[in-house]
């Protein structure tokens, strides 16, 4: 009987390739959306492992931006509180890029089907799930994974938990891509950058081999007025152009960490934002996704039946990700901070040094231990 998957983010397409690449045959459910125009991704050590468990790192990573540094900065001042070097397991990725990699594997994989429908029903039972779709076909799955987002049917078919999205209602994101010869050269530089400010944050990366510069500025929401640039940038010249207006930024919610206790019931398992909300404090929405994937991969391989394989992936993935999800909350909460908070946080990141930011970040760029011992060392 067949594996569907229903979602066709990076989430749904990484578990369908991982179902079809140990044999099962799988219907990939979902509208497959056209890719974005601009954006960018990063991807740190248990991404790119996520990504050669799959047998997709060779392609990623010719479309990936390696990234050298981690460097923290004062956002005011322009001082560099920290600066931690990256191993070759490091880098960033357009997500149009990534979402087109995937949707080609899919499409060439010959044990995937696609099926542009939605389940909008699904009622699990001891050999499988009947699922009824909104096209009107009727279907019988061995198993489901629903990586069909945070306000899914999946995570309320498998928690209880009311069909809907949860955000900040004090903070927001805004974005947006930016040729890299329309700002100083500086920005091109293989980094990521995170600057922090009073109340404020922003991040930015070299995508597409250095051509674009992704950024990504969390902000109370208060201060995304009008004149927010100025506001943000201000006091800082090498952002001068930024406070223009000749860039268009697109403004974002922004979700809370967090992930429910149970991942499971019977056959049917979450994956992706369904079972984990990332928001980007940690830069690890796409490569938790990645890592379930290339652990429910792992778990189809090794369980003797498919009930052991998804008690085994549900049980080990909501544990791991349950600890970084509150190390996401914790990060968001200390970005944030601002006035004398926000004084004394720069202060004593500067005192800890890189050692801090390298055994904070550590366990999150773990990966799967199991996994680790069967991935080639690879070069990012």
């Amino acid at each position: 009987m067949t594996i569907i998957v229903s979602g066709t983010g990076i989430a749904g397409m990484s578990a369908a390739l991982a179902a079809a690449n140990v044999g099962h045959r799988v219907t990939l459910c979902g509208h497959l959306a056209s890719l974005p125009p601009a954006g960018g991704i990063q991807l740190a050590p248990n991404g790119w492992q996520a990504l050669d468990q799959l047998g997709l790192f060779d392609a990623a990573i010719k479309r990936a931006t390696r990234l050298n540094h981690i460097v923290v900065r004062d956002l005011d001042s322009g001082a560099t509180l920290t600066r931690l070097g990256l191993d070759n397991h490091y880098g960033s990725i357009g997500r149009a890029d990534l979402l087109d990699l995937l949707q080609g594997a899919v499409a060439t994989h010959s044990a995937i089907t696609y099926h542009p429908a939605l389940i909008s029903q699904a009622v699990p039972h001891k050999d499988g799930v009947n699922l009824v779709l909104d096209d009107g076909q009727s279907m019988m799955a061995a198993a489901l994974i629903a990586a069909d987002g945070f306000a899914g049917l999946g995570r309320r078919l498998v928690t209880g938990a009311a069909s809907r999205e949860i955000t900040y209602p004090d903070r927001v994101a805004m974005r947006a891509d930016i040729g890299a010869d329309d700002l100083p050269a500086v920005f091109a530089q293989p980094a990521s950058n995170l600057w922090l400010g009073q109340g404020a944050h922003l991040v930015h990366y070299p995508i597409a081999s250095g051509r674009r510069i992704n950024f990504a500025v969390t902000l109370s929401a208060r201060l995304a007025d009008s004149h927010w640039q100025a506001k943000i940038f201000g006091t800082n010249p090498l952002f001068e152009q930024l406070t223009t207006g000749q860039f268009q930024w697109i403004k974002t919610s922004v979700s809370p960490a967090c992930s429910p206790l149970c991942w499971r019931l019977g056959r049917v398992v979450l994956a992706g934002d369904a079972a984990h909300i990332m928001p980007p404090h940690l830069a690890q929405g796409a490569g938790q996704a990645l890592q379930d994937a290339a652990s429910l991969q792992r778990a189809l391989t090794a369980a003797p039946n498919i009930d052991d394989a998804l008690s085994c992936y549900a049980r080990q993935r909501a544990s791991a990700v349950s600890a970084i999800v509150r190390k996401a909350d914790i990060s968001g909460k200390i970005m944030a901070l601002g006035g004398a908070r926000g004084r004394l946080r720069n202060i004593m990141i500067s005192l800890a040094g890189p050692s801090f930011l390298q055994s904070w970040l550590a366990d999150v760029w773990a990966g799967d231990p199991a996994m680790a011992q069967t991935t080639t060392k690879r070069t990012a």
